[in-house]
């Protein structure tokens, strides 16, 4: 029972590995170096099976024994020798392939020996099997079998040591198999029978490789050891399905035979037979599907679509202004996307800097490793594969330092930064997901590009309203330290005028009266520029009451007529009754610095009009003074209203002034809840006009 029962083992083994090397050379697999090694490993386990069992069959003669125990002995030799080179070019260790390509001629030797007397002298019977009669040159063989083991034990460490990503957990399965597997095949197959004589254990000796096998199949599912998923996954969707067909054939036989009694299903002497046969090739291609589904979300998991992927990141790109949040969010669809272990991005910022982000604790490149990638890339696009680098290449060890496997260089006019993808978590990358990359680096370096601009703009309005508000506390600290010795001064001024500290002569007083008049600008640009100052950063405290407009333009009046008497210019008003909605205090500075102004540029013998109107579809009131000045060249209309806006000098050379008056009068008007405008022609006159919100009828 015992010896049935490992030969099946041996058997389910050959037929697995032969299944598996076939596998692999699908897709043009055969030209890949690793899936010949491996065949050639399966095709000498599978000699070295058979020959093991038929070594023991003692009703063959001694001679056949003998030739069976050289394939034996030179089968086992040749697997070591093709696994040790499996595994130094798996791990792409280029020591240990130079090692094994010069031990490559004296194994061969060894191997070709050991299908000789010098290693297999003959056979002896030992109880119901044969025993083998060692040859004077077993002790080479023996060495070259230690060595070959050796190297394999080295290349797994090794690559264990210093590979990553889905290399080292592929060598890792394979190390599992072979660490239980090895020590038992070499116990029972060659150790027992050569130190104790003891043979009956060889025909146990191949058996423990079945552990071995689970792994290579468990490597190849789970981390693609070969790419041989969709031969798996078709194999194993047809086994399925001619599983379930025998099954209800068999079930439809046994109920119709239950019930109408023995009855021939063969379809040559039953049309019943015909029938099922009919329903069940019917039935194959649904069943089928099903079992599409099922393996393909086994074997397919880590499947996407790119479609669904880019919509994805596109609502990503255009959900956030934040870069920092952006890059994180992109990394983090990357890496559950693409199986990533880690996603982090790169970034060149516009001052300078950078700016790291991705997937949680993610390693983080330096600037001085990015200015070295850069040295050695220079302009170079596409993606850079850490595993695909020769092995002293300083950008390899710089990726493989923290645990990159794919690079993509982000390039617009210049180097905008990295996307950098740890090791994949089941498998390795294809080439589809390097084309994939490619699209996303494109739209990922507008979008960073984009977010770069408005972090510049949003850096330079913080700047600028940091300015404008160290300049709004100069203009308050040196506007109330300038107001009060330039009020001592005029007041000095005017006492030394007036004769009231000693007579003065004409030129003196003169004099005193130009200081005088250049103290009074210099106090009233002072008061306009706190004014301004006070309205630009809301500080300037508005008190609203419902006023009658023409007692607010009649207390104006009261205040400037004096100067127009003196000056020969005719002021007047004329408007309609009714109430506004104001300031009264702002609403005479307005009206006084319009006043002031047509009073300025009106000749002797000119007049001023104040006239007020009100619109009741728009619920306001309009305030328009018209005077019969020199006019505005309209060059100078459309920056009339803002700060210091004496345009072409024109006001300059006119008369006097701060230039902030206009612009006081536009931020007060807006303030109360107005517009304010002006029209105007040169030699004819201006026509200054503002709104203001109509009140009740009920005035203050």
């Amino acid at each position: 029972m015992w010896n049935t029962t490992f030969f099946v083992i041996d058997a389910t083994i050959a037929a697995s590995l032969l299944f598996l090397a076939i596998a692999s050379f699908f897709k043009q697999g055969y030209k890949n170096r690793l899936n010949l090694l491996f065949a050639e490993f399966s095709l000498l386990i599978a000699f070295w099976i058979i020959a093991n069992h038929v070594s023991n069959y003692t009703f063959l003669s001694n001679q056949a024994a003998t030739i069976a125990n050289y394939v034996v002995f030179s089968s086992s030799f040749g697997s070591a020798i093709v696994l040790m080179q499996f595994i130094a070019k798996l791990t792409g260790a280029h020591k240990l392939e130079t090692i094994v390509k010069r031990a490559l001629i004296p194994l061969l030797i060894i191997f070709v020996m050991s299908a000789t007397p010098l290693v297999v002298a003959g056979v002896s019977v030992q109880g119901d099997i044969y025993a083998v009669v060692f040859g004077p040159l077993i002790w080479l063989y023996a060495i070259g079998l230690f060595f070959a083991v050796s190297m394999i034990a080295y290349g797994i460490t090794y690559g264990l040591r210093r590979d990553r990503g889905a290399v080292r957990r592929q060598l890792s399965i394979i190390r599992y198999g072979l660490v239980v597997a090895l020590p038992l095949v070499m116990m029972m197959s060659f150790i027992i029978p050569l130190t104790t004589g003891m043979f009956w254990v060889t025909q146990f000796g191949i058996s423990p490789t079945i552990i071995l096998v689970f792994s290579l199949y468990y490597g190849v599912v789970r981390y693609h050891l070969f790419d041989i998923r969709l031969a798996a996954v078709r194999t194993l969707t047809y086994a399925l399905s001619l599983s379930v067909l025998i099954g209800l054939y068999f079930s439809l036989a046994n109920v119709l035979s239950n019930t109408f009694g023995k009855i021939s299903l063969s379809i040559n002497q039953s049309p019943i037979g015909l029938v099922i046969v009919v329903v069940l090739l019917i039935l194959f291609q649904p069943i089928k599907l099903v079992f599409d589904r099922l393996t393909n979300n086994i074997f397919y998991r880590d499947y996407y679509k790119t479609d669904e992927l880019f919509a994805r990141f596109n609502q990503i790109l255009t959900s956030t202004t934040s870069l920092r949040g952006l890059l994180e969010r992109t990394a983090y669809e990357i890496s559950y996307t693409m199986k990533s272990e880690q996603v982090f991005f790169f970034v060149n910022t516009f001052d300078g800097h950078y700016l790291t982000s991705g997937t949680a604790g993610h390693d983080q490149l330096t600037k001085e490793e990015s200015l070295k990638l850069q040295d050695v890339y220079g302009q170079r696009s596409g993606v850079i594969v850490a595993p695909m680098l020769a092995e002293d290449d300083p950008v390899r060890r710089l990726m493989l330092s923290h645990d990159i496997e794919l690079m993509l260089p982000l390039f617009q006019a210049d180097v905008v930064g990295y996307l950098c993808l740890g090791f994949h978590r089941t498998s390795h990358y294809t080439t589809r997901d390097a084309k994939v990359l490619r699209t996303l680096a494109d739209e990922t370096i507008i979008a960073i590009h984009n977010n770069l601009s408005i972090d510049e703009v949003r850096r330079s309005n913080a700047l600028l309203r940091q300015m404008d508000k160290e300049k709004d506390e100069f203009v308050s600290i040196a506007g109330h330290e300038l107001r009060t010795p330039m009020t001592v001064i005029r007041g000095s001024t005017n006492l030394l005028e007036r004769g009231q500290l000693g007579p003065i002569n004409d030129k003196q007083k003169e004099v005193l009266s130009r200081m005088s008049a250049n103290t009074k600008s210099l106090i009233d640009l002072v008061s306009d520029m706190l004014d301004l100052s006070k309205l630009e950063t809301n500080k300037l405290e508005i008190n609203f009451t419902h006023n009658q407009i023409d007692d607010l333009v009649n207390a104006a009046l009261a205040k400037i007529h004096v100067l127009y008497e003196a000056k020969g210019v005719k002021l007047s008003y004329q408007g309609e009754l009714g109430a506004i909605k104001t300031d009264s205090d702002k609403f005479e500075r307005i009206l006084l610095n319009l006043l002031s102004n047509s009073y300025k540029f009106t000749e002797p013998g000119g007049n001023v009009m104040i006239t007020s109107s009100f619109n009741h579809a728009e619920h306001s009131a309009t305030i328009t003074v018209t005077d019969t000045g020199s006019g505005i060249p309209s060059k100078a209309l459309g920056t009339l209203f803002k700060k210091f806006s004496q345009v072409d000098d024109y006001l300059q050379r006119q008369t006097s002034g701060t230039g902030l008056g206009l612009a006081i009068c536009k931020e007060l008007v807006e303030k109360l809840g107005g517009k304010i405008g002006v029209k105007s022609k040169v030699g004819e006159g201006s026509s200054f006009w503002f709104t203001m919100p109509m009140g009740t009828d009920e005035a203050n």
